[in-house]
Order: C-alpha cells, then structure tokens, then sequence
C-alpha cells in the first residue's frame, strides 16, 4: 500500500472515531480562523519536543506567512531539538523556495510530500484534523498504529528528499535534449510518459535521466526536476 495512502487512512479511521465519540488515541483542537492561536499551540507542542520531523508544503504560502514558522524553527535549532523539515514546493512560491534554499543553517530538506504532518518525539503524529462546523482543527495520533504509518510515509519521504542549500544556483550546460527531458521532470512525469511526449525509447530516456542528474549535481529525479524548474523562473 502506498505509505501516504496508509497514513491518510489511519488519519481517517481516527477522524470518524472521535466525530462518532468514540474512544480513540487523538487528541482534536479546533481553531476555526484562529491563525494566531493554532500558531501558538503549535509553538507550545514543538517547544516541548526533542525531536521534532515536519513535512509541510508551500502551497498556498508567501514569504511573510512563512516567516513566523522560521522563526520558531531557529528557536527550536537554537534550544537543541533534533529538527528536520521537509518541504514540498509542488504549486508553491518561488520566492518561498528561494528562501527555504538560503537558510544553509538550518536543517531543511526539499522533498515530494503530498501530506502535511509532524511526528514529534516518534510517538506523536501530528496532522490536519476534521472540519467540526466549519472549524479547521488539529489532530494528534499516538499508537503504534499512528506512528507505524508516519514513519512508512517519512521512508517515502525522504527517498526523494535534497538537502535544500544544494539546491543554490548553479550553472549548467545542457543539451536541448536534457532541456526537454528537464522540463518533463519538473512537471512529475515518469520515463515512460516522457518517452512518449518525446517520441524515444524508454531506454533513452533512462540515460539521459541518468546523465542529467550528474550534470545537475543531485540524486533523484525529483530534485532535477526542482532545480531545473528554479533555473527556468525567477524568483518572486
């Protein structure tokens, strides 16, 4: 089973046992429009922590919403938390990218996503909760159940993750092949679509995969395709 299919699953399972009022292993806390609030309850649990992993994406954020939550971050790096995050660009800011990519200091790593979570301690999972009449909230899971799956997502995770600040611009030469091939990349293609967009064999595009990741100085296909998609745009 997919690891962020099993995740979301285990998130349900729990989302329907506490709306049924039933006894579950979550914690839920309601917010509503309470960004401020959420925010401090936030700060609150992770202070807390000694080791804190995050998966957030950037969908959806600007550099001054960011902000705070750096903050925060530094502040937790500075007081000792063993602290890892993950960050999907899929959608996002540029300028946010750009900005997760100069904290060289911090530990954050660029990486597919699609679910938004933090394990805490490893025995706490920490993901968006139910809407309760309209009101976003947050859920905390524990269990081996829970963190069995967080972890199993984290694996998935980190297969495709970069350490962001080797992702600070670089230049390259690229043939007009590898630019095509590039471009395919960043758009989340596999080598067979790629193969077919390009009318070359699979096999072709598996070398010049190969390739590309040499000349652009990563190791995984989804790091190619971020580094090329940042050559391709400019910030803002």
């Amino acid at each position: 089973m997919d690891a962020s299919l099993r995740l979301q699953l285990v998130r349900a399972a729990h989302c329907d046992e506490w709306a049924s009022g039933r006894s579950c292993r979550a914690e839920v806390h309601l917010f509503g429009r309470d960004l401020q609030g959420m925010r401090d309850w936030l700060h609150d649990e992770c202070t807390g922590a000694g080791e804190l992993i995050a998966v957030t994406s950037t969908r959806h954020q600007t550099v001054e919403s960011f902000a705070p939550s750096h903050r925060v971050n530094c502040e937790l790096v500075e007081r000792g938390v063993r602290m890892k995050s993950f960050f999907d660009p899929s959608g996002g800011s540029g300028a946010v990218t750009d900005f997760i990519i100069g904290a060289e200091e911090m530990p954050y790593y660029v990486a597919c996503g699609p679910i938004q979570m933090k394990l805490i301690d490893g025995e706490r999972v920490l993901v968006e909760g139910p809407v309760t009449d309209g009101q976003r909230s947050l859920m905390l899971m524990s269990g081996p159940e829970a963190v069995n799956a967080a972890g199993q997502y984290l694996k998935a995770v980190r297969r495709s993750a970069i350490r962001a600040g080797e992702l600070r611009d670089r230049e390259v030469d690229l043939t007009p092949r590898q630019h095509l091939i590039a471009d395919q990349l960043s758009e989340g293609c596999t080598d067979d679509q790629i193969a077919e967009r390009l009318d070359i064999s699979v096999r072709t595009v598996r070398y010049e995969v190969s390739r590309l990741l040499e000349v652009l100085v990563v190791k995984t296909r989804f790091a190619a395709g971020v580094r090329y998609a940042r050559m391709k745009t400019p910030a803002g």
